[in-house]
């Protein structure tokens, strides 16, 4: 196949190589009278081919060696008097030959030479072979967005008295994105080289306005200096960047500073002629197409936050045996964040699981909802991951099995995120509460959140507690409910609980205390104040519903916001934008049963949600 034509007309080379381009810093200059015609093959230089590998393009001197001689060939420029280039591919080929005089640069006209094959040798190299897959196929590479963990973004500077060479390359500037079109649209540009009979690139260019070019031409790698020579095709660059360089500077010489199966890096330099600016490396960054359509951002870990001295708390040195009780779960974030899941009804009995842990011989024994007991050891890291051996026994939590306490398949446990002001007594300041998770994954098998279980410390003589909460649910069903609250158990006391989801269509607000109906069927719930957003709202105690709760056996309700009971109309009162502070009075006797009768206790039922 011919290839077109590698090298510019005569005034073109002169203007665009011009002294410095094809000089040394000194030398003896030769006489002022050579001419172009001068310059004529066998008699000025010579263009020979390898007797034994046509391929290989002898290009020699004649001239006296008081001449300096400038040679502008298919792999670029040169200012050596013997010049040799490898030629992999058929085509026909133009050399000028020149010298510098007194005049000024002297070129010969343009001189052709032929090669007639393939030579598979010299592309068989790793430049070759990185930047198109190798001999008979094609890679297209982007613009890196710096999306792709291998380079901030499509462009990088550099000094231009620092090296710009193979792995050799030290930017002092690496703008962040796709920093040469903020549009993001040249981000869409493609360029592709392939080695399917010759050597080929395909540029496709999209401009910030969204409107694309295409061109096409043949390159030479010079992989003795990791250089890339274009014809007919510029490099891949965003028209914002036209005047970094002339045409030339996009296609000649252009440095290879880093290749690899998916990374390609390219470097200019640039013209001050045409950009307006000093002489500077610009590095035009690429990602292979391939990688970058299948890359996945490696997840950055987190892991839950533990205070430097949790483990004094949770493995002390003195009260070596804790007993917690499980009271609740929720689904877990992987920083140890709760996700705060609503709609998953508990058992009635979670409080009859508990873990006994003794940290003087490392054991445990778990007492389940059967009253079963099961034991075996465990270790704990410094990160706060248990290893149960064998394994904590597997138990169910919820009605619909959604919530299932377990540990990971290899018997671990962490706990998620421990800190004093959550943890511990604000009174003792002893160990109150631990949440501990187990691994959940998706469909692909990817770990993506936890499964946490809620645990308070029982100690010998602790003053027992019931479990209470404000729920709120909307005209939508969507649910919300306060932190828990823990009622004293044989004391009169206020107590004080929070909605801060603010909702503008609600529908129910009930309080539920679980249990306490069990140790105290005569105890009372008063409702003693209710404020939103701030400001109290008026109500009727005596017309919010007392009835039996759902959330476990012997549960207190009181139905403040009841749309099956005599509440309904206040909904429009209860929407909020800030918080709902409800404050109610507990009384452990108050004489009479807070469920008087069976009859109102089957109306309670048939108001529940």
């Amino acid at each position: 196949m011919k290839i077109k034509k590698l090298l510019y007309s005569l005034a073109s080379a002169l203007m665009l190589l011009g002294l410095a381009a094809c000089s040394p810093d000194s030398f003896d200059l030769g006489d002022k009278d050579v001419t172009s015609a001068d310059l004529v093959e066998g008699a000025a230089f010579t263009i020979t081919h390898d007797s034994n590998n046509p391929n290989i393009v002898y290009l020699k001197s004649l001239m006296s060696d008081r001449y300096q001689v400038c040679w502008v060939h298919p792999q670029g420029r040169s200012l050596d008097s013997e010049v040799e280039l490898d030629m992999p591919f058929p085509g026909t080929y133009e050399v000028q030959f020149g010298v510098e005089t007194r005049g000024g640069v002297v070129y010969s006209e343009p001189v052709q030479f032929t090669i007639d094959n393939f030579y598979a040798g010299f592309v068989d190299n790793e430049l070759y072979t990185m930047l198109t897959g190798g001999v008979g196929k094609s890679k297209t590479w982007i613009p890196d967005n710096g999306s792709y963990g291998l380079a901030s973004g499509d462009l990088s500077y550099a000094d231009p008295s620092t090296p710009a060479s193979l792995n050799n390359f030290t930017p002092n500037w690496e703008p962040s994105g796709n920093y040469t079109d903020d549009t993001g649209n040249f981000s869409k540009s493609t360029m592709t080289f392939d080695l399917i009979n010759g050597a080929h690139i395909k540029t496709t260019t999209v401009a910030p306005d969204g409107t694309s070019t295409n061109d096409e031409g043949t390159y030479l790698i010079d992989t003795d200096n990791a250089q890339i020579t274009l014809t007919d095709c510029q490099l891949l660059h965003s028209p914002n960047f036209d005047k970094a360089e002339d045409d030339a500077g996009w296609k000649n010489n252009i440095r290879i500073i880093a290749l690899s199966e998916n990374q390609l890096r390219l470097c200019v330099l640039r013209n001050p002629q045409t950009s307006g600016e000093g002489e500077w490396w610009l590095c035009f960054n690429f990602v292979s197409k391939d990688f970058a359509d299948n890359y996945e951002a490696p997840e950055v870990e987190v892991y839950p936050t533990m205070a430097d001295n949790w483990k004094d708390y949770v493995m002390p040195k003195n009260d070596k045996i804790i007993t917690y009780k499980l009271t609740g779960f929720d689904w877990y974030n992987k920083d140890g964040s709760a996700k705060n899941v609503t709609g998953v009804t508990a058992n009635n009995n979670l409080e009859d699981m508990t873990i006994k842990m003794n940290s003087g011989n490392y054991t445990y024994e778990l007492t389940d909802f059967d009253s079963k007991t099961h034991s075996g050891t465990f270790t704990v890291t410094d990160d706060g991951v248990y290893t149960f051996t064998p394994a904590l026994s597997e138990l169910n939590l919820s009605s619909d099995g959604r919530a299932v306490f377990k540990c990971n398949d290899d018997g671990t446990m962490r706990i998620l995120g421990f800190d004093e002001a959550s943890n511990c007594d604000p009174q003792t300041g002893a160990l109150s509460s631990i949440v501990w998770g187990s691994k959940e994954f998706d469909d692909q098998g990817k770990f993506y959140q936890y499964m946490g279980y809620k645990f308070e410390v029982v100690r010998a003589g602790a003053v027992k507690t019931y479990s209470a909460l404000l729920h709120f649910f909307d005209v939508n069903w969507a649910t919300q409910t306060s932190d828990p609250v823990y009622i004293t158990d044989g004391v009169d006391a206020d107590y004080t609980f929070t909605l801060s989801q603010p909702n503008s269509s609600p529908y129910g607000i009930y309080l539920d205390v679980v249990k306490i109906l069990e140790d105290h069927p005569n105890c009372d719930i008063v409702i003693k104040d209710i404020k939103v957003d701030g400001q109290s709202v008026a109500f009727d105690d005596a017309t919010i519903d007392r009835g039996a709760g759902d959330d476990g056996p012997n549960a207190a309700r009181r139905y403040i916001l009841n749309p099956w009971g005599a509440t309904a109309g206040d909904a429009s009162k209860y929407a909020f934008t800030s918080t709902i502070v409800v404050t109610v009075s507990v009384k452990m006797d108050n004489g009479t049963p807070f469920i008087a009768a069976a009859a109102k206790a089957s109306k309670a039922k048939r108001m529940r949600r």
